[in-house]
């Protein structure tokens, strides 16, 4: 299903509303976009580093703002 649906009269809020509620709704329904055996995998890969505490630090929204700007 191809439905091209024009969000172009949405305020930034409402767009912001929008993807809350499409992002909820697909939540909900997790079972209709299953994962990878390869995704899976990894995901337990990254738990693991995570409970090892072997995780690099994460990166502040800062940080990479300042990466992506033009030296």
């Amino acid at each position: 299903m191809n439905r091209d649906i024009d969000i172009s009269h949405l305020s930034p809020a409402e767009c912001i509303l929008l993807a809350e509620q499409l992002w909820e709704k697909a939540r909900a329904h997790s079972e209709a976009a299953p994962i990878t055996v390869a995704q899976q995998e990894e995901l337990g890969r990254r738990l693991d580093a995570l409970e090892r505490g072997e995780l690099p630090p994460a990166e502040t929204w800062d940080d990479i703002q300042a990466q992506l700007r033009p030296r």
